[in-house]
């Protein structure tokens, strides 16, 4: 009786829950390409630096074997393995010496997220999906603003979550940043995988 109603006045009501779903739809799509982008590129820095760290490994690896073949030919191997040995234990001894004297200081406290003060307008935070939506039509009727205004919310709510994320990124922990970055890596090429196949 209501959708009969509503088509006297002119509305479509099943055109426009459609036309809501196709928006929430794009706003999602967005919200997941844009998540997918920042994991893999969040998985290409980590990959970099995984990779940095076992060239370093080896440049250090040659360093001793050189130093072990200059040694041996000016004081024969037994001296060589010695100096070797020595410049491994003297690495090995400040590594340890800057994790007993990290481990002593006190860690810093951990940021607390409070949430934003309800003074403040909540599309002012992140207005990225809040961005994307384009307003109503001058002519539109009732109902085009009634979705609009509903439309709305949801890019604010959207863009809200976001920005606790986001600021939750920036005040947690190292080993908690980097837990997340693995799961969001591991997210990505699942999603990558899932959309090849």
């Amino acid at each position: 009786m209501l959708e009969a109603l509503l088509r006297l006045l002119g509305v479509d009501l099943n055109q426009k829950l459609a036309e809501i779903r196709g928006q929430f739809d794009e706003l999602k799509r967005s919200a997941i390409s844009q998540a997918t982008a920042q994991a893999k590129e969040t998985g290409l820095t980590v990959g970099l630096i995984l990779l940095g760290a076992v060239a370093a490994l080896f440049t250090f690896i040659i360093a001793l074997a050189a130093l072990y073949v200059w040694v041996d030919m000016h004081e024969g191997p037994l001296v060589a393995l010695g100096v070797v040995g020595l410049v491994t234990a003297l690495v090995a001894a400040l590594m340890f010496g800057l994790a007993f004297l990290r481990g002593k200081r006190k860690p810093a406290p951990v940021a607390v997220y409070h949430a934003p003060a309800a003074a403040l307008p909540s599309s002012a935070a992140a207005p990225l999906l809040l961005s994307v939506l384009p307003p109503p039509p001058p002519n539109a009727s009732f109902f085009d603003h009634l979705t609009h205004r509903v439309t709305t919310r949801v890019a604010t709510a959207g863009d809200e979550a976001l920005d606790t994320a986001m600021h939750v990124m920036r005040t947690s922990s190292r080993p908690a940043l980097f837990g997340t970055l693995a799961v969001v890596t591991l997210i990505g090429v699942l999603i990558g995988r899932h959309r090849r196949s």
